[in-house]
């Protein structure tokens, strides 16, 4: 790819947490300087891994629509706000959050050597789950890394469930019209 030493790894399986572990292994093993996450049921540009590498961010993900009912995205500025997610919108800028599906992200592998295992875990908080993903993010947020959503990637993204769920819903129309309004008034406060 473009000149790059890439290697595809695969594991397919029922047990997530260990398939996460496995492969994170397994880019260790082989000296990666980058893993990129990809979901088996995520459409994504051909682009993307260049796109990635390209912000140059120890962590950095796409933001995508869940595939299921409530119709809304992955990421999250604040975890735990689950009415409050990121819809998918056009922006230059990077944004931070607190947490991304990791359906489409990009980590540097030497972070995994600041982490203590296990790297992926549920974990039960605030009466309900949380995902591997989440649990893996808080690890890294802890060690001082920051998780990055590029934007105009996301708007790209298609989720596949029972169509391909992307940008173009009622929903998330809904939610841009409730941040700019909130950023309006915040910005009236001032």
């Amino acid at each position: 790819m473009a000149g790059i030493d890439t290697h595809v790894i695969y594991d397919a399986g029922s047990i997530l947490l260990n398939q996460r572990e496995n492969l994170a292994n397994q880019a260790l093993e082989i000296n990666s300087d980058y893993m990129l996450w990809l979901d088996s049921d995520m459409m994504f540009p051909s682009t993307t891994a260049m796109r990635m590498m390209a912000h140059n961010k120890t962590v950095v993900a796409a933001n995508y629509m869940k595939r299921s009912i409530p119709l809304n995205s992955v990421a999250y500025e604040k975890r735990g706000d689950w009415d409050n997610w990121l819809p998918l919108m056009s922006e230059e800028e990077l944004i931070s959050v607190e947490g991304v599906g990791m359906g489409c992200m990009m980590i540097k592998t030497e972070i995994l050597k600041e982490i203590e295992k296990p790297w992926f875990a549920f974990e039960y908080k605030d009466d309900s789950w949380h995902g591997e993903d989440f649990y893996f993010q808080t690890k890294l947020r802890e060690v001082g890394h920051e998780i990055f959503i590029d934007m105009n990637l996301g708007r790209q993204i298609r989720h596949i469930g029972q169509w391909a769920f992307g940008p173009n819903l009622g929903t998330n129309e809904e939610q841009i019209v409730k941040r700019r309004k909130k950023t309006i008034k915040e910005v009236g406060e001032i």
